[in-house]
This record gives structure tokens, sequence and C-alpha cells, in this order.
């Protein structure tokens, strides 16, 4: 079950993010809505499933955009790796941590992007793509978070309800 909600809400994100969302562009710049499912999927499961949906995520990036392919893939499952290890135990109704790794997480995918996509074919205008790309993306990133969080946070609640009851859990109010 979970892995057909993931699934289509990655397709839904895809069909949105190269449609719709294309009129959201402030200054040409739009915001990485996958790599914040990615961050706050792997958040509230884990470091594996964050890897695993960040390289799927990716490659879909990839083969249908990317100019070399496998470096999104790369870089998101990087991304949903590192994302889903530091906060196990926090309390996933606290907004703070998705804030805190979608912005470390966009910057990081970010640079790394531009290493990878520009830097190695030598274009070397570094602080010029930072001023106009790095950091708007991730301001943008950090405010659509929070609502992007939340979405997933309720529907990553329902799928865990719902598979715990098929498993057989209580609640410590059902004893």
């Amino acid at each position: 079950m979970r892995i057909i909600v993931i699934s289509l809400i990655m397709l839904f994100n895809f069909i949105i993010s190269t449609t719709w969302l294309q009129h959201a562009a402030i200054m040409g710049i739009l915001p990485n809505t996958t790599l914040i499912i990615v961050v706050c999927y792997a958040l509230l499961r884990d470091d594996v499933e964050g890897a695993v949906l960040g390289f799927c995520a990716g490659l879909l990036y990839d083969i249908f955009f990317g100019r070399i392919l496998g470096v999104s893939a790369l870089l998101m499952m990087l991304v949903g790796f590192f994302a889903g290890k530091p906060f196990r135990d926090f309390f996933k109704e606290n907004y703070i941590a998705p804030l805190i790794l979608v912005g470390i997480s966009s910057l990081g995918y970010e640079f790394m992007f531009y290493v990878l996509n520009f830097l190695l074919q030598g274009r070397t205008d570094f602080l010029r793509y930072l001023g106009q790309i790095i950091l708007p993306v991730t301001v943008y990133n950090l405010v659509i978070c929070v609502f992007i969080y939340r979405a997933i946070y309720g529907i990553n609640r329902k799928i865990q309800a719902r598979e715990d009851k098929k498993r057989g859990f209580m609640k410590k109010k059902d004893f």
C-alpha cells in the first residue's frame, strides 16, 4: 500500500512540476518539490526508504530532463539517505527538523548539481550561480516545505495506522 501511495504522490508531483508549477516561477526560479518530498518522506520513514525514493525520483528526472543520466538519481539518493539518518526519534509533528533538513539538502543538492553539471564543463561562475540559483531555490523550498511536510505527514500517519491495524498492533488506549 505504501509503495503505491508514494508512487502516486511522486507521479502527481512530476506532472504538477512539469506543467502547472512552471507558472509559479519567481524570477525564473522554481521550487524543487521532488527534493522536499524526498526529504520529508525520509524524515518520516528512514534512511533506506528515503534513499530508494530519492533514487527513483532522481532517475525519473534524469530520464526526462537530465543532461547526464544518473546525476540527479545519485544526488537525490544521497539526499534521501542523509535526511533519514539524523532524526530517528524526534517529534514528527515538529516543523523545525524538516525546515532545517530541506534547507541543508537544498544547498547541498544545488551545489553538487552545479559541480557535476557545470563546473566539470569549465563553467566557473560559482558566485553568480549561488546568487541566482542556489539561494533563491533554497528559500523557495523552505517556504513550500511546511505545506508539503504537513501533507506527507498526514498521509504517512494514515498509512501507518492502516498498516498497524492490519498487523494487529493495538494502541495504548485499546488495552
